[in-house]
């Protein structure tokens, strides 16, 4: 075998490394000139957020629950951001960037009178944009497993 073999730990370790480090991916939005690093989440963060974006509503001792699905992407792009950037003149020699502090940054928020970045990114995506976003985040976080991935 020309592959070093590793001890009992050693293979444990790669485990635990594995598990603790999430996805991530770099996605370009061309029409905006945005780059931005999605990492995966966790189950529990992705149920956190589908619980915080529904609304519940009481009627005749029955309860209704409606995901607002815009407010859950926007939440799902937020929380998965960890790196966010104005690009222009993408691939070009002249290219140049400008480094935001997540959707949140007070460039956005204080430019367009906004509150966080749940509302920037809502107010700055367009319905299919954020649609495919949140779909990625989904993907990153596991999501998108085909179940050949999981057998054997």
């Amino acid at each position: 075998m020309s592959e070093k073999q590793l001890n009992e730990q050693q293979i444990l370790d790669g485990l635990f490394e594995t598990a603790a480090a999430a996805p991530e991916e770099s996605v370009f939005l061309k029409r905006l000139g945005l780059r931005m690093t999605l990492s995966g989440l966790t189950a529990s963060k992705v149920d956190n957020i589908r619980d915080r974006c529904t609304k519940r509503e009481g009627k005749k001792g029955a309860v209704t629950e409606t995901l607002d699905s815009e407010l859950f992407n926007a939440t799902l792009i937020s929380e998965a951001t960890t790196k966010l950037e104005v690009v222009h003149n993408y691939g070009k020699e002249d290219e140049q960037r400008v480094s935001l502090q997540g959707w949140g940054d007070s460039r956005i928020t204080s430019r367009m009178k906004l509150s966080g970045g749940e509302q920037a990114i809502r107010r700055m995506l367009l319905a299919g944009e954020l649609n495919a976003i949140g779909d990625r985040v989904l993907d990153l976080s596991g999501f998108g497993v085909d179940i050949d991935d999981v057998k054997n």
